[in-house]
């Protein structure tokens, strides 16, 4: 079994039908790490077959609740505003089976301008060269790599990169060729440039030993 872990923070309830193919798929599970959405957006995840797993904390830590209530022998970590390519689970079963531990699939942006094609190609770079995808390119693995690796750390930022370092120390990671194509919305709401330059800062400072909360800070700009 294949179950794909979904973290909502305040979504519209149309998110939900973004996955409702993969939900109806035989042999997955849906489940939400949910930080306390409205009403309707949880009926509508629980309308396409999604199981909620509700609990406080930053997204890090709902990952790893929701990881614990997963039945399914992969995991498949997926951001509730992207949407895996078409043939996303075939293809990360066939990079588990050729001797994976873990993966990524590469990254676009949705109705991408110049600027953000750019943004898309260098997070490729990134993920190919240096081993480093991030959250937004669909991470999955085997559940026994994900608990030798330790799972998901209650971070509020990062915790993507912090689990992704972890993996590798256990075995081969993999990035596929096929594309998640992922929201701009945060680059359009807060200007390209400054969020391209906000990332790159928090993504030092992890490096530098910053603390979560302070980086968490950083990247709302405050």
């Amino acid at each position: 079994m294949i179950s794909i872990i979904v973290p909502i923070k305040n979504e519209a309830p149309e998110v939900a039908e973004r996955l409702r193919s993969l939900a109806a798929t035989p042999g997955v599970e849906l489940l939400v790490a949910d930080a306390g959405s409205c009403s309707a957006t949880t009926e509508a995840f629980r309308a396409i077959g999604a199981r909620i797993v509700e609990g406080p904390g930053p997204r890090g830590a709902r990952l790893a609740a929701a990881a614990r209530e997963a039945r399914g022998e992969i995991l498949f970590f997926l951001h509730s505003d992207s949407e895996p390519p078409v043939n996303a689970l075939e293809a990360l079963e066939k990079s588990l089976t050729n001797g994976a531990v873990a993966g990524s699939f590469s990254l676009a942006y949705r109705d991408a301008d110049a600027r953000m094609r750019w943004i898309a190609w260098w997070a490729n770079l990134r993920s190919r060269r240096l081993g480093l995808p991030f959250g937004d390119q669909g991470l999955f693995c085997r559940r026994e790599a994900y608990e030798k690796a330790g799972g998901f750390a209650p971070l509020p930022i990062c915790d993507d990169v912090d689990f992704v370092r972890r993996l590798k120390r256990v075995g081969r990671l993999t990035i596929r060729p096929e594309k998640t194509v992922t929201s701009p919305r945060r680059y359009r709401q807060r200007g390209t440039l400054r969020q391209v330059l906000r990332n790159w800062k928090v993504l030092a400072g992890y490096f530098l030993g910053v603390k979560p909360e302070k980086l968490e800070r950083w990247y709302n700009g405050k």
